[in-house]
């Protein structure tokens, strides 16, 4: 006869794996209201709900379909028939402060920003400029975006819009960097 090993124990009935602890209902409630957020951001700035401010709202939001043939709209810039330059300074100014442009002429602006902190240029009628300014006080400082009609200026920087005017008398560029604007950044388009 034999004897029984002497180091075998007995374990019992085997063990269960271990199961991971369960997360907290909690955590996974503030998870989801964080993606939702953070989703929620990401239309608003995209401008995909309601007037928001992002590419293509400018044109789309601010430019109504009747007074995109008075106030002109964007252009290639091969017909163009003149560049004006245009410099944003930080004296809160543009130099020149006014333009003089026939209806229907197609001109190309180079904008230079000679100051040291962002510019905006801004086309439009003052109705829309007002409209680009409400826009502009829900983004944050230092915040780019071209579109159609406006162009941010990082300084040195320079850019250039070509627009083909129709027969608004009442046009104006503009920067609406916060602040800018309220202390007289802009200049007159007057249609000749």
């Amino acid at each position: 006869m034999t004897d029984a090993p002497t180091d075998v124990v007995d374990a019992g009935p085997p063990s269960r794996p271990q199961s991971r602890p369960r997360m907290p209902r909690w955590v996974k409630v503030f998870a989801a209201v964080g993606i939702l957020f953070a989703a929620l951001v990401v239309l608003m700035l995209t401008g995909v709900l309601g007037k928001g401010h992002g590419p293509g709202r400018h044109l789309g939001g601010g430019m109504r379909n009747e007074a995109t043939t008075d106030i002109g709209g964007p252009a290639e810039e091969s017909a163009s028939a003149r560049t004006v330059e245009v410099t944003a300074t930080d004296s809160l100014a543009f130099q020149p402060a006014m333009i003089e442009v026939r209806a229907t002429e197609t001109v190309t602006f180079a904008v230079t920003n000679g100051g040291n902190s962002v510019h905006e240029f801004t086309l439009g009628d003052p109705a829309m400029q007002q409209e680009h300014a409400g826009m502009m006080a829900h983004i944050p400082a230092g915040m780019g975006h071209d579109t159609p009609n406006s162009i941010t200026l990082s300084p040195g920087e320079t850019k250039r819009i070509t627009w083909r005017f129709g027969d608004a008398t009442a046009l104006e560029y503009a920067c609406h960097v916060r602040g800018h604007y309220q202390a007289g950044m802009r200049g007159r388009i007057a249609i000749i």
